[in-house]
């Protein structure tokens, strides 16, 4: 909107403010942003990625897969813990039996891998699988300036900034979660 020149005063002075005031207008935005996503997310319509087990519609309603193999098998994840209440063990119990176990790709898809004792823990600490929505499980600690400096935390379930119970269908109960929860600690 107009001609500047930075070598006066004037120019110097008029630049200057439009800067700061760009830069208050960019983290008005992002707040405004942030602000959005929280509110989104406390009444649990936020669009995270499912784990599998879970469809979402196309009006955004959360499902158990129609895939009945997927359903048992992850029924039987969460049944063999209890059962014999270590992680190992259900994964020895899985290769003992050649079961694979579904997990998502990174296009989204469900696939069948070869169970590990990380794939048990993860679906076993998921709480989708217990019916609650939750956002804010994790925290970004930095360990330098760059951009892969960084590594996630999870935080403990008092710490979490979201949980909404009973907002997917349940492969297990909210009681026996928490039960799996002190097992796995």
């Amino acid at each position: 909107d107009g001609v500047y020149d930075p070598g006066s005063p004037n120019g110097r002075l008029l630049l200057g403010l439009k800067g700061q005031i760009s830069e208050l207008e960019l983290h008005t935005i992002r707040a405004r942003m942030t602000a959005g996503i929280l509110n989104k997310a406390q009444r649990g319509e936020l669009a995270l990625v499912l784990p599998a087990g879970f469809v979402r519609d196309a009006d955004g309603t959360v499902h158990k897969t129609p895939n009945t193999e997927v359903q048992s098998r992850l029924q039987l994840i969460f049944d063999t813990f209890l059962q014999v209440r270590s992680a190992s063990q259900v994964l020895r119990a899985f290769n003992r039996d050649n079961l694979e176990v579904p997990r998502r790709n990174r296009f989204g898809d469900t696939v069948w891998r070869k169970p590990t004792v990380s794939a048990m823990v993860s679906i076993l600490k998921h709480p989708a699988y217990a019916g609650a929505f939750t956002y804010g499980r994790t925290r970004t600690i930095r360990t330098g300036p760059g951009p892969h400096q960084a590594r996630q935390q999870l935080l403990s379930q008092e710490e979490w900034k979201i949980c909404v119970k009973d907002k997917y269908p349940a492969y297990i109960s909210w009681e026996t979660y928490e039960r799996i929860q002190a097992m796995l600690k």
